[in-house]
C-alpha cells in the first residue's frame, strides 16, 4: 500500500513538473506544446480544469443589450483603442434604422438572420437582440474570418464575450470563414495587422460559406452585409444572397455613402427584377428581395415598376408593407 501511494505521489509530482516546465518554456520561447502532449501537459492543472468554462460563465453578469454599455465593455478589455472600436462599429442610429425595418417581418415564427462581417460584434449583438425581441427563438448566423483588424488580433474573442454578456449566445451561430474566397486584401491585413507570432493562423478560415449555405438549403429573413467592400466581390455575394433570402426578406448594406463608392454603386445598380430598393438613410441601404432568381414571384406583381419610385425616406414617415 505504501509503495502504491509513493508511486502515485511520484507520478503526480512529475506531472506537475512537466506542466510548469512546459509553461515556462512557452513563456520564454513563445511556442506552445505539440498537439500530442497537450492533454498531458495542460489538462491536469487547476488553472485548466475541465470545469473552468462553467465557473467563468457562472460569474459572468448577464444584462439587457445596451449600445453604450457594449462600447464600454469592449473598451474595458484593453483590446483596441476606444476610437477604433467606435469607428469600426455601425452607429446606433443606423442600427435603429435597420431594426425598424426588421419589425415589418412576420413574427409568428422565429426569424432567421445572416450577419456578414462582425469586427467586435456590436452590430451583431444589436440585431440578434432585436430579432430575439421579435421572437425569442430567433437565430442569427454570423460569418467572419476572424483576422486581425484595427489592432485587434483575435476579434472573435470580443464578439463571444459581448454575446455572452447579453445572454445572446443561445440565439447565435458563429461561422469563422469567408463568404466566398479569401482575397489578397485580407491576406495583407492578416500579415501586417497582428502583433502575435501566431496571427498568421487566422488565414486558415473556411471559404465559400455562402454557397455552402445555399447547398444546405438555408433560407434567411434578413441579411446584413458589412464585410468585403470591393464592388466585384460584393456583387458576387449579393448574387448568392438572392438564393438565400426569402422573397419579401430584407438585405441591409452598410457603408452606402461617399466614403465607399463601390458599395454605393452596387446599391444603386441592383437588378430591379430581383430587388427593390426600399430606403437609404445615413450609411445604411435597405433592399427587399422581390422574387427568386429562377423567376418565381416572391412578392406582389409590379415590384420592378415600384423600384423606380425609390426615394430616401425614414421608416417613421412611411412603413413598408409586410411581405406576403
Amino acid at each position: 500500500m505504501r509503495r502504491q501511494r509513493a508511486a502515485t505521489m511520484t507520478k503526480s509530482t512529475l506531472s506537475h513538473i512537466k506542466i510548469f516546465g512546459a509553461r515556462a518554456i512557452s513563456l520564454v520561447t513563445g511556442r506552445v506544446p505539440s498537439p500530442g502532449t497537450w492533454p498531458m501537459t495542460w489538462g491536469d492543472s487547476r488553472r485548466y480544469a475541465p470545469d473552468r468554462w462553467q465557473k467563468r460563465d457562472a460569474g459572468f453578469e448577464k444584462r439587457r443589450f445596451d449600445y453604450s454599455d457594449a462600447l464600454n465593455f469592449l473598451t474595458a478589455t484593453g483590446r483596441g483603442t476606444p476610437r477604433d472600436i467606435r469607428e469600426g462599429s455601425i452607429p446606433e442610429a443606423d442600427l435603429a434604422f435597420i431594426a425598424r425595418h426588421m419589425a415589418d417581418l412576420k413574427t409568428d415564427r422565429p426569424l432567421k438572420g445572416l450577419h456578414i462581417g462582425n469586427f467586435v460584434g456590436v452590430s451583431l449583438a444589436y440585431l440578434t437582440d432585436t430579432a430575439r425581441n421579435l421572437h425569442e427563438q430567433s437565430v442569427v448566423l454570423s460569418i467572419d474570418p476572424n483576422i486581425p483588424h484595427r489592432g485587434i488580433d483575435v476579434p472573435h474573442d470580443l464578439v463571444t464575450g459581448l454575446m455572452t454578456r447579453y445572454g445572446l449566445a443561445g440565439n447565435w451561430v458563429p461561422v469563422t470563414g469567408y463568404t466566398l474566397d479569401r482575397t489578397a486584401v485580407f491576406d495583407i491585413l492578416n500579415r501586417r495587422g497582428g502583433s502575435t507570432r501566431f496571427s498568421s493562423y487566422h488565414g486558415f478560415s473556411a471559404t465559400d460559406v455562402l454557397n455552402n449555405l445555399a447547398r444546405l438549403g438555408s433560407r434567411f429573413d434578413f441579411a446584413l452585409i458589412d464585410g468585403n467592400h470591393n464592388g466585384a466581390y460584393l456583387r458576387r455575394e449579393i448574387d448568392v444572397l438572392a438564393r438565400l433570402i426569402r422573397p419579401g426578406g430584407y438585405l441591409f448594406l452598410d457603408d452606402v455613402d461617399e466614403n465607399w463608392e463601390d458599395v454605393t454603386a452596387v446599391f444603386e445598380n441592383l437588378d430591379a427584377g430581383r430587388f427593390r430598393r426600399v430606403a437609404h438613410e445615413g450609411r445604411v441601404g435597405v433592399v427587399k428581395l422581390m422574387r427568386r432568381p429562377d423567376g418565381e414571384s416572391g412578392a406582389r406583381r409590379g415590384g420592378a415598376k415600384r423600384s423606380e419610385r425609390f426615394g430616401a425616406r425614414s421608416a417613421g414617415r412611411k412603413k413598408n408593407r409586410k411581405p406576403a
